[in-house]
């Protein structure tokens, strides 16, 4: 039979209440325990779970709770990392709330993402804004729904979605239906055909994307052999579509894939990119958030010497020590593959720049017009970034700007013209040694 756990994992989440999405995990009435809302493990109400390397135990969903910050990292960042269309935020937007959720000041984040105050400003105004509409849109609901009695059910949508249409509006009697229909011998196959129109479309993947199981990596050899079950002659078809559909994710050579889950990147096997330090402030939270709740059985602690995990001062230092590395200062070249012209640049912190530079290409908004013009015209995949040189510091740059602010948080000028003094230097060197004028260039 087919596995149905990835399509009642998606209900799950869109039915979950606002409390359950913020922490990860709700209880499962049928199964008498706690299921995470990111994977779907399932851990039973009453049973007691042993730290992994640790004499320490936790109940069914203190565990719960452990695991999905050990296991997913912070449920923010499991958002953030939904698609547009479920979320209704903008990249700019996301990486904003990581660092509000990071508490960076204003200054900071100007700082690592450039842009004035005023636009951080009005950045938090939106939001809440927002989060205003978006609380009277609930209540709205909530009361539309008191008046209803014959409301059709819907089947959800995967929550790695990147559509979110018309096709996806799908009770659960047009869906049998079309279940019927298209697997004539049985829904265990054949296909009776890929269908044209896209909610049937829909409704066929959906079907054949619940045989292939959460958490595991399949190989494209594997991946074929369980479609050629249902369609011999169009599989490479069907596995083309699962991917552009969201049902399955792959590694970019094709060697593997898997079911996406929430939080993931294109490898499947770690969290999506984010800011260094807005990281390791978040994740910080999560483990301290882990072992609280009032709620929730004490853990049974046994001597320090007897658990494999750092204990708070350790990771307090360790946290210290990430924080106070050096801030990367150099020259970036943005290469256009398809005619070779390049544009070099400098930057006084390079974390995260070639995603910012993206970002202003996509708006259209580039201080270079004739990159911006090709930009658009080549398209993003044409263009590679490189870091051809950094500025060789003495170690005081520090990736918290604790060098450029003084202790009363105001930021020191000079400091901040002679980092850039230095970093035009070494591109005005570069601009020397490859010459990107005229053909060659964007200069």
């Amino acid at each position: 039979m087919a596995n149905s756990g990835n399509a009642s994992l998606d209900e799950r989440f869109w039915e979950a209440s606002l409390t359950d999405i913020k922490n990860g995990f709700l209880f499962v009435e049928d199964q008498a325990g706690y299921c995470c809302l990111i994977c779907g493990a399932l851990f039973e109400e009453g049973e007691i779970f042993k730290l992994p390397g640790e004499e320490r135990y936790f109940d069914a969903r203190k565990y719960a709770s452990y695991h999905v910050s050990k296991e997913h990292g912070t449920m923010l960042e499991c958002l953030l990392s939904l698609d547009k269309k479920a979320t209704g935020l903008t990249d700019i937007q996301k990486e904003m709330i990581r660092d509000f959720a990071a508490g960076l000041g204003d200054n900071e984040i100007v700082k690592r993402t450039g842009g004035s105050a005023s636009t951080v400003r009005n950045h938090r105004f939106v939001l809440k804004e927002k989060a205003k509409q978006a609380k009277l849109l609930l209540a709205i609901m909530e009361l539309m729904e008191a008046g209803t009695t014959q409301e059709p059910r819907f089947v959800p949508i995967h929550r790695t979605s990147t559509i979110m249409d018309e096709r996806f509006a799908l009770t659960e009697d047009e869906y049998k239906d079309m279940i019927r229909r298209y697997f004539p011998e049985g829904p265990e196959g054949p296909l009776d055909g890929i269908p044209s129109k896209q909610k049937r479309k829909v409704a066929v993947l959906r079907h054949i994307a619940s045989f292939f199981q959460t958490g595991e990596a399949y190989s494209e050899e594997e991946v074929n052999e369980k479609l050629k079950r249902f369609s011999p002659e169009e599989y490479v078809t069907i596995r083309r579509y699962l991917v552009d559909y969201g049902y399955l994710d792959r590694k970019s050579d094709g060697s593997q894939y898997w079911v996406p889950t929430i939080g993931r990147d294109e490898d499947g096997m770690k969290d999506r990119y984010i800011g260094e330090l807005v990281g390791a402030k978040k994740r910080e939270k999560a483990a301290a958030a882990a072992q609280t709740g009032e709620e929730q059985m004490e853990a049974v602690a046994m001597p320090e010497a007897a658990r494999s995990g750092p204990d708070k001062a350790a990771r307090k230092a360790l946290t210290a020590e990430y924080q106070e590395r050096e801030r990367e200062m150099g020259v970036y070249q943005i290469k256009n593959e398809a005619n070779g012209r390049v544009f070099i640049g400098a930057s006084t912190n390079m974390n995260g720049l070639w995603n910012k530079e993206k970002f202003v290409l996509g708006l259209g908004s580039h201080m270079n017009k004739e990159l911006q013009k090709d930009w658009k015209l080549f398209g993003e995949e044409q263009f590679s970034f490189h870091i051809l040189d950094t500025v060789k510091t003495d170690g005081t740059v520090r990736y918290d700007y604790k060098d450029v602010y003084d202790e009363e948080g105001k930021e020191q000028a000079g400091v901040t013209k002679g980092y850039r003094r230095e970093v035009e230097a070494l591109k005005d060197k570069w601009l020397e040694k490859l010459k990107p004028f005229g053909d060659k260039g964007y200069h």
